[in-house]
């Protein structure tokens, strides 16, 4: 079994479906966490996460387990406000990374035009670790979003239908996500290292651990990923896996997912069979 450096992750948005997978896991392969979550207090919190967790079932296999589990803590903290991210870095030398699972879920915040959920967030990522530490920052983005981070566009992925686009029209939130993505690039060449993840169409079923990712752009007959044998969905668990295996590869592994936003989608079974010859 490969041994993994441990770590102790920042988990911001923790109760969120794809997040609580990300903790768990992380929790199980003798990592820590500390987890920003909406609760009255800071007990709340915890006990909201440990609820959330006690009802997030795995699937087998995938991500190996230690044999001691790592420690997790849990904040109430404001994730809008950087003084929350400075604050823990200062207090907690210890957390050497932050991950970001923020989403908009309902149809009337999608639609919403002055929605910022996702720049505000990821500003006030970025300038707590301005007025601290820079830390290794996992951005769990969205689909919708095409090109290398910082000049980016909203746009679908190439096995989209051209109907797609018009959804940034319908729903402007995908725009602030692409807005949140330039954000943390222009703090790229101040000192922080980010991976940015765009999982396709999300869904909530086991892992299949048969998806594939890409760098930064897509097309229907790439070389590097072909999307002609690729469906339009993925599954929380296996986003939330992939994440934690990117964050705890070796340093030098790493070092090519840095500036990086990296779709993952489901491949066909027509896609394995290709890549078996």
């Amino acid at each position: 079994m490969k041994e993994h450096k441990k770590r102790h992750f920042l988990v911001v948005a923790a109760a969120s479906r794809g997040a609580r997978f990300f903790v768990k896991k992380a929790l199980r392969q003798g990592h820590d966490v500390t987890a920003l979550c909406r609760a009255v207090d800071d007990k709340a919190a915890l006990r909201r996460m440990n609820d959330v967790l006690e009802n997030t079932n795995l699937t087998p296999d995938g991500i190996a387990t230690n044999n001691k589990t790592g420690k997790l803590k849990a904040k109430n903290s404001n994730i809008l406000k950087p003084e929350t991210y400075a604050q823990l870095l200062k207090e907690d030398k210890s957390i050497d990374a932050i991950c970001c699972f923020v989403g908009v879920t309902k149809t009337k915040d999608m639609i919403n035009s002055k929605n910022t959920l996702y720049t505000d967030t990821i500003q006030a990522i970025v300038d707590g670790q301005r007025n601290s530490r820079w830390v290794e920052t996992l951005y769990h983005g969205s689909v919708g979003t095409e090109g290398v981070p910082g000049k980016s566009l909203t746009a679908w992925p190439a096995n989209y239908n051209m109907l797609s686009n018009l959804v940034q029209v319908i729903f402007p939130i995908f725009k602030n996500v692409t807005k949140s993505e330039a954000i943390l690039a222009k703090a790229q060449p101040e000192g922080l290292d980010f991976i940015i993840f765009r999982p396709a169409a999300l869904k909530d079923t086991p892992a299949k651990r048969r998806y594939a990712y890409v760098f930064n752009t897509t097309g229907l007959h790439s070389e590097e990923l072909p999307l002609k044998y690729a469906k339009r969905t993925i599954g929380r668990e296996d986003t939330a896996e992939e994440i934690l295996r990117v964050a705890t590869l070796s340093n030098d592994e790493k070092k090519q997912w840095y500036g990086q936003g990296v779709y993952l989608v489901d491949m066909k079974d027509n896609y394995f069979k290709k890549i078996k010859k």
